[in-house]
């Protein structure tokens, strides 16, 4: 019986420091993510010449499972732009503050955000609960630039549009 008990706890322990290093791992990989990064305009495409002048990503940790996103940018009418978002990479719908805040009725607009691979995440976007553009977020294997591929989804959102946006960290 003791020999069983001993394997059972060699086990554990083997469990547990494979869960560890794959926590580890996974944390060395969302930090890839975390910093400050700057629209490389010359690099970026979408239709109809809507790349914005300038825009500025910033995502940090608000602690163990959570990460703060700010964006703020220009849009075509050189109008200055800024969303703030706190999330969780968990599949769950999160709600943008954006400034300036939209008109009062305008429907609401809420972002998931799921992990697809070791240096990318999903988020989907979506319009009062219906789904109008995926967006995935890639950064490179030297951790110097984050490209952010849209791609709209319904006939509201110019299904199958893509804009590229690339960004260099800062």
């Amino acid at each position: 019986m003791r020999h069983v008990s001993r394997f059972s706890l060699v086990a554990l322990c083997l469990i547990l420091a494979v869960a560890l290093a794959e926590r580890a791992a996974f944390a060395a990989d969302e930090d890839k993510f975390l910093g400050t990064w700057a629209l490389n305009a010359a690099k970026s495409s979408a239709p109809a010449g809507s790349v914005p002048s300038s825009a500025t990503v910033v995502l940090s940790k608000t602690g163990e499972a959570g990460t703060y996103k700010s964006v703020s940018d220009f849009n075509l009418a050189g109008t200055a732009l800024h969303s703030e978002i706190t999330f969780a990479i968990d599949g769950k719908d999160y709600t943008p503050v954006n400034t300036p805040a939209p008109p009062p009725g305008a429907p609401s607009v809420t972002q998931s955000f799921e992990r697809v691979g070791s240096s990318a995440y999903k988020t989907l976007v979506k319009v009062s609960g219906t789904a109008v553009a995926t967006i995935l977020n890639e950064v490179s294997a030297d951790g110097k630039t984050l490209k952010v591929t849209t791609t709209g989804a319904g006939p509201a959102a110019g299904a199958g549009a893509t804009a590229t946006l690339v960004f260099d960290r800062t």
